[in-house]
């Protein structure tokens, strides 16, 4: 029962980074549209997740390593997106 508990609190998590990594992929060549979206943010995000899937497979926490995982591929994302549009811009 909590194990089901921790894979829809995964999808949960990964929901909220989705609209936001469609967003920047769709916008990734219109830089004044992303003007708003903090790179450090995401950068900051990405350690985390790091931290997050490292400490699930330490425990054998599957929900928690596929949450980690999932956001931490959006997170990269949106970084990387950002980072290659606000290169081209300048």
């Amino acid at each position: 029962m909590f194990e089901a508990v921790g894979y829809v609190g995964a999808v949960g998590s990964a929901s909220m980074w989705a609209p936001q990594a469609v967003r920047v992929v769709r916008l990734r060549h219109e830089v004044e549209a992303l003007a708003g979206i903090s790179s450090s943010a995401y950068a900051i995000a990405v350690v985390f997740n790091v931290l997050l899937a490292a400490y699930g497979l330490s425990e054998h926490a599957v929900p928690v390593v596929v949450a980690g995982v999932i956001n931490l591929a959006c997170a990269t994302l949106i970084f990387a997106m950002l980072q290659v549009a606000r290169r081209r811009a300048s």
